[in-house]
């Protein structure tokens, strides 16, 4: 026992020296991890779209002479970037009220407001890559073997389900591609973010 209590002792006295935090301390904390990475989400986009820009302009599908792609693929891919220009502007309202917030509450919204912010793009970029990935690859294989009219006329039910599964399963790579960029990019910092939100929710019982 009069060793327990010794110990006891010698712990009660190392607490008191080390350093306590306090509230406001905490949440300067918490506020300035929080917007870091609601920050490096809006640098992490622009560079996405600088990427794509610079692609577009060395190269996008509409400059093949063999299979040029319809017209209603250009500008699907035109309106693509207008809506990755929207989510952006959303990146930079998240960082400018995480910047401004003074508040555990406003801190809150702010990150559930951002998190929400990233699902939604990434959701947009994983269907756009679907749905553009399966028109592209059916639309190649078609023009392929001599164009839709040569295609229905000599194709059977085989012929279909090759394209299919070649489209399918082609699109299923790419996605999956999309999908480990965007985890590497944005699942670590939606991590931090989560964190946060739940080390604030402590803080602010």
């Amino acid at each position: 026992m009069d060793e327990l209590e010794f110990l006891k002792k010698d712990w009660q006295k190392k607490e008191k020296e080390l350093p306590k935090l306090s509230y406001e301390a905490i949440y300067a904390m918490l506020w300035k991890k929080s917007s870091s990475s609601i920050k490096w989400i809006f640098y992490i986009s622009l560079i996405e779209l600088g990427i794509g820009i610079l692609l577009s302009i060395f190269y996008h599908p509409s400059f093949e002479k063999d299979f040029p792609m319809p017209t209603f693929l250009n500008w699907l891919t035109y309106a693509s970037v207008l809506v990755i220009f929207y989510f952006i502007f959303k990146f930079y309202k998240n960082y400018r009220r995480v910047s401004t917030t003074s508040s555990v509450k406003g801190l809150l919204e702010s990150i559930i407001k951002a998190r929400r912010t990233v699902r939604h793009y990434i959701v947009f970029n994983i269907s756009f890559a679907g749905i553009l990935g399966i028109v592209t690859i059916v639309y190649v294989s078609i023009q392929q073997q001599g164009g839709w009219d040569s295609f229905v006329s000599g194709a059977e039910t085989k012929d279909y389900l090759v394209i299919f599964v070649v489209a399918i399963v082609s699109t299923a790579i790419i996605v999956g591609l999309f999908l480990g960029i965007y985890y590497l990019l944005y699942g670590i910092l939606m991590k931090r973010l989560k964190r946060n939100y739940r080390e604030l929710k402590k803080i602010e019982v």
